[in-house]
């Protein structure tokens, strides 16, 4: 009885395999799946037959772009960064000291809360025509 239970397993243990190593050449070779650490000009270069000049003008763009990205995600985040303590600053400013701990306490993130007290000092107290 156990040794029809190994052949069993040792079957299916071998159809397994069998199967992945049939479905992983077909992905591979219809280019539905990168090969693991190819780039992607390696894929480029791979798939379109790059030229020499080609290859190398195709990798000056995609750097240059690549900087481009850094810079405007970075820009982005500061942009972003300064619309949240100016909202966190106006909102505070309209509560009470009792409520603004609270709102410290549980609404404004950790790394913010110097910079949105520094930002409401050096804000001017609405006028309360």
């Amino acid at each position: 009885m156990l040794g029809k239970f190994n052949l069993s397993v040792a079957i299916a243990i071998v159809a397994g395999l069998a199967i992945g190593f049939v479905a992983t050449t077909f992905v591979y070779s219809r280019n539905l799946l990168r090969l693991p650490g190819e780039g992607p000009l390696q894929r480029m270069d791979r798939l379109l037959k790059l030229t020499p000049a080609e290859k190398i003008q195709i990798g000056e763009v995609m750097e240059d772009t690549r900087s481009k990205v850094q810079e405007a995600r970075r820009d982005f985040q500061h942009q972003r960064r300064k619309l949240l303590l100016d909202a966190y600053a106006r909102m505070r400013a309209t509560l009470t000291p009792e409520q603004q701990r609270t709102f410290d306490r549980d609404f404004v993130p950790p790394n913010f809360q110097q910079r949105v007290e520094h930002q409401q000092s050096a804000t001017p107290a609405p006028d309360s025509h």
